[in-house]
């Protein structure tokens, strides 16, 4: 078994840069990085990830993984692995809510977790370039805001790598 997560990055990265930040998170574990998902080997690693482009220029591309259990991330394997990403790589991160940041609805796209300068915030994507524009079938939103930061928030113990 395992899970699949989303981190949403805020600069581009190259799968080699992706894939060598997160060996030293999890040495000796198969990682593979591709662009695609056809350019990933037939059997991936314990940890494999797509990297996609969005529509945000803040946040120019999303990193797709799948996490197996054999990476002994935890409770929170995307938060520990955006934690990671952004000091590593020296990037800003936006990963899935959980309960621990308030009464939010889960299912809501637009709450996000972000790591910012290393900090983590609740974030609000609500009518942003992130989301792009869409429609709720009877009002067209333009998406054209950008991600706005809504409080602080404090991780669990042992989340961060």
């Amino acid at each position: 078994m395992g899970t699949n997560f989303d981190i949403v990055l805020s600069r581009h990265v190259l799968p080699r840069e992706a894939t060598a930040a997160l060996a030293e998170l999890l040495p000796g574990l198969r990682i593979d990085v591709a662009n695609s998902f056809s350019e990933l080997p037939d059997e991936p690693g314990e940890l494999w990830a797509t990297i996609e482009p969005t529509h945000d220029p803040d946040w120019p591309c999303s990193l797709n993984c799948v996490c197996r259990d054999e990476c002994g991330l935890g409770e929170y394997p995307d938060l520990r692995v955006a934690d990671w990403l952004s000091r590593r790589l020296v990037v800003n991160c936006l990963c899935g809510v959980y309960p621990f940041a308030g009464d939010l609805d889960p299912q809501d796209p637009y709450w996000w977790l972000a790591c910012v300068g290393g900090a983590w915030h609740l974030a609000d994507a609500d009518g942003t370039r992130l989301m792009g524009p869409y429609t709720d079938g009877s009002h067209t939103f333009p998406g054209d805001q950008p991600v706005r930061l809504v409080r602080p928030v404090s991780l669990p113990n042992g989340v961060r790598a």
